[in-house]
């Protein structure tokens, strides 16, 4: 046991290093998971309702977003659960990754891990421990908060045991996660290599969730993250995923520690290949930010264009809510029917384009966030002995990192209409899908402005804009579920194109935004110009 020696005084200095992150992260996920559940019967209260919500996530396009609906007896908290737990377990899947890779390969970078192991009485395991830890201390809490609070909340439907297994699974699915990153912190070479490992990882346990789901649900145990579906919240209450979760964690643990043991501080035990003494790439920071993003770029703009298909592919799925009634039918005839299907899917189009639009800020902001990571590594030293602006290296990576957020827009807006209109007996003309594409491009480049400035003024208050762009994503999703007054709505980028692509832009909404990311784009310039590098 002397390898884990000292661990809870790590994980005490984790903990007080992230507390912050741990804080905001959980005001967020649980706060809002409660302030819905308080909020739904408002919503979804009466028999007429839950029928109506019901029958929409009955569609497959429902089904591919939030999983399989129960063909028991409904009621509010089996709806709430239909339509939040595939989310809030994507978000605690992001928050157990933003952790891990910051107690790992975050702190051997910095050379935090080989200070403390190589001047203290430290075991050799005791780090990895203490960020195993770190992570179980983070969804317990997470748990705690959300299974008191679901009590509170009292939705007419729900009941102890299936408020605490809704509690304990989502803190697990993050948690499992979690414990899978350790592995890949375990085998690339850095901090980047890792979250791109995980996302990948996480983004195929997603699409066979989604595909299985779809086609047929008995085959969604082939994916982790579909395990949590299985719960069958205030239905079955079925424990199982919650043990299997448990027992992944765990082994995913050991695998961790077992790869741990074999490699040196700060490298991986996959092998980087060695690069070329000289090369067309080492030019200057644009030929140099293409070289060493050219893979993950790639990976961005694949992935998103394969989510884009698999949306697209049940297009035609959608519109069986009005086929499947024969009253509606007969009511609105031929004509009618098919105006129905068509506004459907446009809505459906303007969903997607909102989900799209929240990733593709995260592709190229991982870029930007690049300058700032290579500043206080000093990577920067070597870039800046060749004579050039600060100008000039800040709107490399500002001009690479948005012409990724948008080509990724792009790219999954485009694979959805090709396998959309594949499967559509009426395809959907280009111009509603180019209409979102446009509409979202001022959205992207106000998020991705925030950031410039954040790292050109506020450095180390640079994840500000994950808050803000979550802060969005909840507003423009949540924020109608919660009775958000009209003007908060209007604070998410994203309220002002809720009507597109089935009408045509507002083009006053585009100007200000425009104008304060310029705003934004000017004050970053200024403060990068002006401030000490960190290092």
């Amino acid at each position: 046991m002397t390898q884990y020696t000292q661990t809870f005084a790590l994980l005490k200095a984790n903990l007080k290093r992230d507390w912050i992150k741990i804080l905001i992260w959980l005001a967020v996920l649980a706060g809002m998971f409660v302030a819905v559940a308080a909020k739904f019967e408002g919503i979804y209260g009466s028999p007429k309702q839950i029928a109506t919500i019901a029958q929409t996530l009955r569609s497959q396009a429902m089904v591919s977003l939030f999983g399989p609906m129960t063909h028991a007896s409904l009621n509010t908290a089996i709806i709430f659960a239909s339509e939040m737990m595939v989310f809030w377990g994507i978000f605690m899947v992001i928050f157990n990754y933003s952790l891990s890779v910051g107690a790992t390969r975050g702190q051997e970078e910095s050379g935090l891990t080989e200070m403390v192991l190589g001047g203290h009485p430290v075991g050799r395991l005791a780090p990895i421990a203490a960020a195993g830890l770190e992570l179980l201390v983070a969804n317990s809490l997470f748990a705690l908060i959300t299974g008191f609070g679901m009590m509170a909340a009292n939705m007419p439907g729900s009941d102890f045991n299936g408020n605490w297994l809704f509690a304990v699974t989502l803190a697990l699915v993050g948690w499992t996660f979690g414990m899978i990153s350790l592995i890949f912190a375990q085998l690339v070479a850095d901090s980047h290599n890792v979250a791109i490992y995980n996302y990948a990882f996480f983004g195929i346990t997603y699409l066979v969730r989604m595909m299985t789901d779809v086609a047929n649900p008995d085959y969604t145990w082939l994916s982790p993250f579909g395990w949590i579906e299985k719960a069958g919240i205030y239905t079955e209450n079925n424990w199982l995923p919650v043990g299997l979760l448990a027992i992944l964690g765990l082994i995913a643990f050991g695998m961790a520690v077992a790869l741990n043991v074999n490699r040196d501080i700060d490298a991986g035990i996959i092998q980087v290949r060695a690069g070329k003494r000289r090369s067309r790439f080492l030019r200057g920071p644009a030929t140099l930010l293409l070289w060493n993003q050219k893979s993950i770029s790639l990976f961005w703009i694949i992935g998103m264009a394969v989510l884009g298909a698999s949306y697209g592919s049940v297009f035609n799925s959608i519109s069986k809510i009005v086929n499947d009634s024969p009253v509606v039918r007969q009511v609105l005839g031929a004509s009618g029917i098919a105006h129905a299907e068509k506004t459907q899917l446009l809505s459906f189009v303007g969903i997607l384009g909102v989900i799209f639009g929240v990733l593709a800020v995260v592709g190229g902001a991982m870029v930007i966030n690049h300058l700032y990571t290579e500043e206080i590594k000093g990577y920067l030293q070597l870039v800046n002995t060749k004579p050039q602006s600060r100008s000039y290296l800040l709107s490399t990576y500002f001009v690479y990192g948005w012409l990724l957020s948008v080509i990724i827009l792009f790219a999954a807006l485009m694979a959805a209409m090709g396998a959309g209109n594949a499967v559509l007996k009426h395809p959907l003309a280009f111009h509603y899908f180019w209409r979102t594409f446009v509409a979202l491009v001022p959205v992207l480049t106000v998020f991705i402005s925030a950031l410039v400035a954040l790292i050109g003024f506020l450095p180390r208050w640079r994840s500000i804009v994950w808050v803000l762009l979550g802060g969005s994503f909840m507003i423009s999703y949540f924020g109608r579920l919660v009775d958000l007054p009209t003007w908060a709505l209007k604070i998410s980028p994203f309220y002002w194109f809720r009507k597109v692509p089935i009408n045509e832009i507002d083009g006053t909404p585009v100007i200000w935004i425009l104008i304060i990311a310029a705003v934004l784009i000017v004050i970053g310039y200024i403060g990068y110009r002006r401030r000490d590098f960190s290092n």
